[in-house]
């Protein structure tokens, strides 16, 4: 068995962990530009809706990358609708103003099963069978247009990350926190979310880890955007490898399956928790639903929306399938509040 046929997903189910160790070695020397530093490599089992594979984390220039096993008859795609979920998830009155709401409510009309089976179809992307390759995947995306400099935490106000990279833009970040001057103001007060100055850096709040991860910026379009990747020897995902990449071809309409959570109580909070686990491959995915993420077309992954309190609505940009409506042009500017991107190694054979 070559390199490339241990790399197939039903091949690498069935190998034993040395051999994973001599595959991950050779990808790693053959595959990886010797210009990059290559750290921390460890082998994981990830776990998610039934579906498991051990695989490899490693770090490449500080940044944390999973090896995703490749699959030469892969199904991708949705054709199915609404099934396998409950009626429940589309049969609800309580919804909130939106725009795009009211759009796709008056070209579906959304009354019936057949209208969101519909509607379902036709966000998604269509069905097929493809072949997919091995690739080093980025962990996590990056907002677009950026690269990461570090933590800062905020309770203590200490950084982590590359200093020198940092010390330029600390006293435009800073000027952000400034303390509120009166007793109403500090009952008003909160940190923000996310705070962008064009051209020089981008900071999100990471709320649960008490800090804020902070990046550069520079402003870029798509064709920017690949040019960068590629200049850094890397690629973007393309369609087929993205979903793939999310949902591993299981013929779910969500990589944890067919649950959406509905209500704040105990099954609702389960099924939230797998949303934001890592998936079968290791891979996090966004779902606050505030960012489309890039592919290497003009196809967008994820969504930007105003949730409605429709589950099935809200969610649908969850799907391993999902395909948005915005079609991305060449020159549009990449904002990093609505625009994710995703680095990635592909192992071919040519």
């Amino acid at each position: 068995m070559n390199l490339f046929e241990a790399l197939e997903w039903s091949n690498w189910k069935n190998l034993s962990t040395e051999l994973r160790v001599q595959v991950i070695s050779q990808v790693l020397m053959y595959f990886v530009s010797p210009l990059k530093k290559v750290s921390d490599v460890v082998y994981c089992e990830f776990k998610l809706s039934g579906v498991k594979c051990g695989s490899f984390e490693c770090s490449i220039d500080g940044e944390r990358f999973v090896l995703v096993p490749g699959s030469k008859e892969v199904i991708l795609g949705w054709d199915l609708g609404t099934q396998g979920l409950p009626v429940t998830a589309w049969d609800s009155k309580r919804k909130e103003s939106s725009d795009y709401y009211e759009t796709m409510a008056r070209s579906y009309t959304l009354e019936t099963t057949e209208d969101w089976d519909d509607f379902v179809n036709e966000s998604t992307s269509t069905l097929r069978k493809v072949t997919v390759p091995p690739m080093l995947v980025q962990k996590e995306a990056l907002p677009a247009g950026t690269d990461l400099i570090g933590e800062l935490n905020i309770v203590t106000g200490e950084f982590t990350g590359l200093v020198e990279q940092f010390s330029p833009v600390e006293p435009l970040l800073r000027k952000h926190f400034k303390q509120p001057q009166s007793l109403e103001e500090s009952l008003m007060w909160q940190m923000p979310e996310e705070i962008f100055e064009k051209d020089s850096f981008y900071a999100v709040l990471q709320s649960e880890e008490e800090c804020y991860r902070v990046y550069s910026h520079q402003t870029c379009s798509l064709t920017d955007l690949r040019k960068k990747v590629h200049h850094e020897i890397f690629d973007l995902l393309d369609e087929d490898q993205w979903e793939y990449a999310v949902g591993g071809g299981t013929r779910k309409l969500f990589r944890w399956g067919n649950e959406i959570p509905q209500d704040s109580n105990y099954y609702g909070k389960q099924v939230f928790k797998k949303m934001k686990q890592e998936n079968m491959f290791g891979l996090f995915f966004d779902t606050s639903r505030t960012r489309w993420e890039v592919t290497d077309s003009n196809r967008l992954k994820l969504e930007k929306l105003t949730d409605t309190q429709i589950p099935l609505f809200d969610s649908l940009p969850l799907s391993s399938y999902y395909r948005s409506r915005k079609i991305l042009s060449e020159d549009e500017t990449l904002d990093p509040c609505d625009f994710l991107y995703r680095k990635a190694i592909i192992i071919r054979s040519e």
